[in-house]
C-alpha cells in the first residue's frame, strides 16, 4: 500500500481538524439527565440516545464510531427509502439498480454478489431483528423512530455477519398513551407520489397500539428508446418499458401491553410488497468496438475504456436516462414479519427476549445486457423464511456493567436462478455439441441453522478510566441441494434436459462441499477515557467473522463452488468532545484493517464468483455540527480511505456469439465457428482497492431558519462530494466511478399552531449524472444503472393529536 503526500496531509488535517458523529439538527447541548428514548422534537437541549450497545445510551458516551439520525432529521432529509441515508453518514455507500437487491457499504466492505443466497458483511435489523437476506433490505421508509450506522467489526453484540458494521433501523412504536399520529402526502417528478399515515394511542390502560402504512407509484426515469440509423429508421425496438419506476406498499402494526409495572410485552406485524416493478434493465457504456463486435478489454480480460454511455448497436452516444432493451423486466416481492419483544426488569437485572419470523417471496425478470437483441437474459426466483430468537441478560452493579445471552437463526431458501445465452455458451458447446439460445437453470434449497452465545462488560476502574471486553462463540450448519441444468430446445433438442451438475456431483469430486460446518469467535477491547465532562477518548481492537457460504454459478466448478469465512481485526481510535459552550460537537475515527480471507466478488468473464483473499485499509473520518444560534444549524463530515486486495482471479476465459458470419479474430479473441473463444494474458489482478471505498469524500447540510406569518419558514441545502472510486473490486476501468458532487435544497414551512408544514424540495438540482450500479462484463461491455437526474416536488404533512 502506497501512501502519497496528499494522503498524508489529508490524514494529518482530519484530527487538526474536529468532527462530530451525529448530524443533529435541532441543537447542540447535551441533557444531563438520565438518558431516555429521544423526542420527536429534540429541542436546543436534546441528545441522541442510540442502542448501539443493546442498552440506551447517550451517543456522545458510547467508544464506536457511530452516526444517527432521529425521524425528525430523517423527515427533513426527504428520506422516503431504506437506501436513501447514506449521503449524510461518512463512508457508508450503496449499491443498488432497484429494490431487488440492496448492497450496503461501510470503509469499502460489502458483498456485491449478486446471487439470492448471500448474507451481506454490514448487518441491516429492523427494530432489534436481524434481516438475513440481502433481498429483504430495500424497502420504504415511514414514521420511523431512528436510524442508527456503526462502523466497523460488531460481532460481539450483533453476530458474525456484521465485520463491515450495521445499520438498524428502529419504527415509532405503541410506547405513547395520548391519542397521536399524522398524514402526509408527496408528489413530485416523473409522477412519482405517495400518501403515509400513521395513528396510535392507549387502548385500555396498560395497552396501546400504532399502526402506520405508506403506498407509493412512480415511473421510470430511464426511458425506453428504439435504436435507429442515422437517418431515423428502425434497427431494432425498444422494450417500450421505463425504467427506475416504483410500485409497492407497506403496513405495520405494533401492540404494546403492561403485563405488569416490570414486564412490556410488544408484538409486531409488518408486510411489504412491491407489485411489478418496471426495473431489470441497463445502460450500456465503456465500449471501444472491435471488428468483431466486442468491446476492447484489458489484459484482464475487463472493459477498459471510459467512452460513456453509448447506443450498443449503432455505438453513438446516449443519455445516461435512456435504454434501448428489448425485454421487458419486472420486480414481484411479498415479506410478511412477525416479532414479538418481552423486556421484563427481575430485580438489578433486566430480561430481553427477542422473537421473529420473517417470510418473502420474490420473482425477478432482467434484461442483462442492454442492448436490443438477447445476449444475457437472468431469471431468478426465491422462497425465503428465517426464524430467530434471542435472549439476554443484562446488569449494572458497580464496578461492572453487563450482558449475557444466547441467539438462534434458522433460514431457508428454496430458489432458481436463470441465465440465457452468452455466459453458458462453453456449456451449452461442451453439453449439447453446439447452441442456439441456451439456458442454464440452477435449482437450490439451502438450509441454515447458527448458534452463538455472548456476553460483553464494561469494567469502571476510575470516574474516567474504563475497559469494554467483549466476546462471542458462533456455529453454523449449513446445506445445500444444488442441481444445474442445461436446457437449448432450439438446438439439438433433448428429451430431457441435460443436467450438468448436482451437490452430489460436486461432492465426488471435492468432499463436503454441498456442507458448510463453522464455528469462531468474535472479541471486543475497548480502553475509554472520559477526558472531560465532554471529551470521550477511546482505543479498541475488534475481531469481526463472517460465515462462508456458495456462489452459485451457472459455468462452475467444484473448488471454486464454496467460498471460505472472513476474518476482520480491527484496531480503531477516536475522540467525541463538545466545545464553545456545546454549540460544537466533533468526533473522529481512525482504524487499520487487516483481513484474512477476504470475500472479495468478481464477475471476470460473466460469471459471478466469490474468492477469498487477504486484504487491508487504512482510513480516518470526521464529522462536525456545529449550531451557533437557534437560527442556524451546519454539518459536515468527511473521509479518507486507502485500500489492497492482495489478489483475485481475472477473467482467464470468456466466451461469446458470433455477432456476423465470418467475424474476425481480434485482440484476445478467437472464432471458433459460431462463437469467440477469448483467452487474456494476465491471470491474477493484484493490489487493487476495495469497492465504493473513494480515497475522499466529504458531506455537508446547511439550514437556516426564521419565523414568519404564524410559523417557521426553514431553508435548507445538502449534499456529498465523493472522490474517484471503483464500483468493483476487479478494479477495471470500465467500472471506474469519477469524482461527482450531488447537492440537494429544500424550503419548509411549519405553522406553530397546528404543527403542518409544506416543503418543496428538489434532489440532485445540478442534474449530475452518476452510477447507482455497474456491472463490467469485459468483451461485453459495462452495464450500468444511473441514479435519477433532478427531480422535485412537494410534501405536505399533517400531525394530529399528542405530537
Amino acid at each position: 500500500m502506497k501512501y502519497s503526500i496528499r494522503d498524508a496531509r489529508f490524514a494529518s488535517l482530519l484530527f487538526s481538524c474536529t468532527a462530530m458523529t451525529v448530524p443533529t439538527f435541532a441543537g447542540a447541548q447535551e441533557a444531563r439527565s438520565a438518558p431516555t428514548e429521544d423526542s420527536a422534537d429534540q429541542g436546543m437541549a436534546g441528545e441522541i440516545i442510540v442502542t448501539a450497545t443493546k442498552r440506551n445510551e447517550s451517543l456522545q458516551r458510547i467508544p464506536i464510531s457511530v452516526s444517527a439520525f432521529t425521524g425528525e432529521q430523517v423527515e427533513r432529509l426527504g428520506i422516503t427509502d431504506t437506501t436513501q441515508i447514506t449521503q449524510q453518514i461518512p463512508s457508508l455507500r450503496v449499491n443498488a439498480w432497484s429494490p431487488n437487491l440492496t448492497i450496503f457499504s461501510l470503509r469499502g466492505i460489502s458483498q456485491s454478489n449478486f446471487t439470492d443466497n448471500l448474507e451481506a458483511p454490514v448487518a441491516v435489523y429492523q427494530d432489534n431483528a436481524y434481516i438475513a437476506s440481502m433481498n429483504a433490505v430495500a424497502g420504504q421508509l415511514f414514521d420511523i423512530k431512528r436510524v442508527e450506522v456503526l462502523r466497523g467489526p460488531q460481532g460481539t453484540l450483533f453476530g458474525r455477519n456484521a465485520t463491515g458494521g450495521l445499520i438498524h433501523y428502529l419504527s415509532e412504536d405503541a410506547s405513547k398513551d395520548e391519542f397521536n399520529g399524522y398524514a402526509m402526502g408527496e408528489y413530485g417528478r416523473f409522477n412519482a407520489w405517495s400518501l403515509e399515515g400513521a395513528v396510535g394511542g392507549a387502548i385500555a390502560p396498560g395497552l396501546r397500539f400504532r399502526g402506520a402504512a405508506r403506498v407509493e407509484k412512480a415511473d421510470g426515469y430511464i426511458k425506453s428508446r428504439d435504436t435507429l440509423d442515422g437517418e431515423g429508421n428502425l434497427i431494432a425496438p425498444g422494450s417500450g418499458q421505463d425504467l427506475g419506476g416504483k410500485n409497492g406498499w407497506a403496513a405495520r402494526i405494533n401492540i404494546q401491553a403492561d403485563l405488569s409495572p416490570d414486564a412490556t410485552l410488544s408484538l409486531w406485524y409488518k408486510h411489504a410488497e412491491d407489485n411489478n416493478v418496471a426495473t431489470g434493465g441497463y445502460v450500456f457504456e465503456n465500449c471501444v468496438y472491435l471488428a468483431n463486435g466486442y468491446c476492447n478489454t484489458s489484459a484482464t480480460g475487463l472493459s477498459d475504456d471510459q467512452t460513456g454511455v453509448i447506443n450498443g448497436v449503432t455505438g453513438l452516444p446516449a443519455s445516461p436516462w435512456e435504454h434501448f432493451g428489448e425485454r421487458r423486466g419486472s420486480l414481484n416481492r411479498v415479506m410478511n414479519s412477525y416479532q414479538g419483544q418481552l423486556d421484563w426488569k427481575l430485580g438489578d437485572v433486566q430480561l430481553t427476549s427477542i422473537t421473529n419470523y420473517l417470510t418473502m417471496n420474490k420473482t425477478y425478470v432482467e434484461d442483462g445486457d442492454a442492448l436490443p437483441f438477447l445476449i444475457v437474459n437472468v431469471d431468478t426466483f426465491v422462497k425465503f423464511k428465517q426464524f430467530s430468537q434471542e435472549l439476554r441478560l443484562s446488569g449494572d452493579s458497580e464496578p461492572l456493567k453487563w450482558q449475557v445471552g444466547a441467539y438462534f437463526l434458522d433460514m431457508k431458501y428454496d430458489g432458481l436462478h436463470g441465465v440465457t445465452n452468452a455466459p453458458i455458451i462453453d456449456l451449452a458447446v461442451a453439453g449439447n455439441g453446439g447452441f442456439s439460445v441456451p439456458t442454464v437453470d440452477q435449482f437450490y434449497k439451502i438450509s441454515s441453522k447458527n448458534w452463538s452465545i455472548f456476553a460483553q462488560g464494561d469494567i469502571r476502574f476510575t470516574d474516567r478510566l474504563s475497559l469494554t471486553v467483549g466476546g462471542r462463540y458462533s456455529k453454523d450448519n449449513k446445506a445445500i441441494d444444488y442441481v444445474n441444468v442445461l436446457s437449448d430446445p432450439t438446438y439439438a433438442p433433448q428429451p430431457d434436459p441435460v443436467v450438468l451438475f448436482t451437490d452430489k456431483d460436486l461432492a465426488a469430486v471435492v468432499p463436503g462441499v454441498n456442507r458448510e460446518v463453522y464455528s469462531d469467535w468474535a472479541a471486543r477491547v475497548s480502553l475509554n477515557f472520559q477526558a472531560t465532562a465532554d471529551t470521550l477518548l477511546f482505543a479498541s481492537w475488534n475481531r469481526g467473522i463472517k460465515g462462508g457460504n456458495w456462489s452459485l454459478s451457472s459455468n462452475i466448478a467444484a473448488q471454486d463452488f464454496r467460498h471460505r469465512p472472513e476474518t476482520l481485526n480491527s484496531l480503531e481510535a477516536g475522540f467525541k468532545t463538545s466545545l464553545f459552550d456545546r454549540t460544537l460537537r466533533l468526533n473522529g475515527t481512525v482504524y487499520h484493517y487487516m483481513y484474512d480471507d477476504y470475500q472479495a466478488f468478481s464477475l471476470a468473464g460473466g460469471v459471478p464468483r466469490i474468492y477469498n483473499s487477504d486484504a487491508h485499509a487504512t482510513g480516518a473520518e470526521l464529522e462536525a455540527f456545529w449550531s451557533p444560534s437557534p437560527r442556524f444549524d451546519a454539518v459536515f463530515g468527511a473521509t479518507w480511505e486507502t485500500s489492497s486486495v492482495d489478489s483475485i482471479p481475472a477473467t482467464g476465459v470468456q466466451f461469446g456469439p458470433e455477432f456476423f458470419p465470418g467475424a474476425p479474430d481480434t485482440q484476445y479473441c478467437t472464432n471458433i465457428g459460431g462463437a469467440f473463444r477469448c483467452e487474456f494474458p494476465q491471470a491474477n489482478i493484484t493490489k487493487a482497492e476495495l469497492p465504493n471505498a473513494p480515497r475522499f469524500s466529504f458531506n455537508y447540510l446547511l439550514r437556516y431558519n426564521v419565523d414568519v406569518a404564524g410559523g417557521n419558514l426553514a431553508a435548507q441545502v445538502d449534499g456529498v462530494w465523493y472522490d474517484d472510486q471503483f464500483l468493483e473490486v476487479t478494479n477495471g476501468l470500465g467500472s471506474l466511478q469519477k469524482a461527482y458532487n450531488v447537492t440537494n435544497a429544500s424550503l419548509t414551512y411549519k405553522h406553530k399552531g397546528t404543527g403542518a408544514s409544506i416543503t418543496a424540495w428538489g434532489r440532485n438540482i445540478f442534474d449530475k449524472a452518476y452510477r447507482a450500479y455497474a456491472l463490467n462484463l469485459g468483451i461485453l461491455g459495462v452495464t450500468s444503472i444511473y441514479a435519477p437526474p433532478t427531480t422535485y416536488g412537494v410534501t405536505l404533512r399533517v400531525p394530529f393529536g399528542a405530537n
